[in-house]
């Protein structure tokens, strides 16, 4: 399934829909009841627990109010910040590479249809499951490089030998010049 910004905005807007007391919140009340700077430590965790949940920059800003460019200048200018968003961004990648590993071994389930209609057999629906390979040799090539990266062998005929052709070029040059000289004062 391709999830969008749009489906990862509504998963980490559920997540902050709570106040701070854990209880839920009000449907009606916004995430951030109060008008705040954009720059508060608030909205900044809110972007950081948001990131970790759905690992979007794009959906975490919004839900935390601010704009991308806000989170992009904090990298640069805040260490502390650049720390957790690195301690973060780890945990994101660990997660996907958790589920592409998952993806691999189990496959995924697709139910099967007919003339746009489930597909159904002895009452049952029935389903296929597809293996990606072409994720299956990125993880072997991230868990095993030596066996599986991409082995290039350049292999070159003849022989160049550099420093002969430049002695000949810079000789054809001289001749050159010595040619206009001789134009000039002839």
């Amino acid at each position: 399934m391709i999830r969008s910004v749009q489906d990862d905005i509504i998963d980490a807007m559920s997540v902050f829909q709570t106040t701070q007391k854990g209880e839920p919140a009000n449907a009606e009340e916004p995430v951030l009841s109060k008008p705040t700077k954009k720059r508060t430590p608030g909205r900044v965790r809110i972007f950081l627990n948001t990131y970790a949940e759905c690992g979007s920059v794009k959906a975490a800003a919004k839900v935390a109010g601010i704009h991308r460019s806000m989170h992009y200048r904090k990298l640069e200018g805040d260490v502390e910040y650049r720390k957790a968003f690195d301690a973060i961004e780890d945990q994101v990648a660990q997660e996907l590479e958790d589920l592409a590993i998952e993806r691999v071994r189990n496959g995924v389930k697709r139910q099967l249809f007919w003339r746009d209609q489930p597909l159904r057999q002895n009452g049952h629906l029935v389903y296929e499951v597809e293996y990606d390979t072409t994720l299956h040799i990125a993880l072997l090539k991230r868990f095993r490089p030596k066996l599986y990266r991409e082995h290039v062998v350049q292999e070159h005929s003849g022989s160049i030998n550099l420093v002969e052709r430049l002695e000949a070029a810079r000789a054809r040059l001289i001749a050159m010049r010595r040619e206009d000289e001789e134009k000039k004062s002839g």
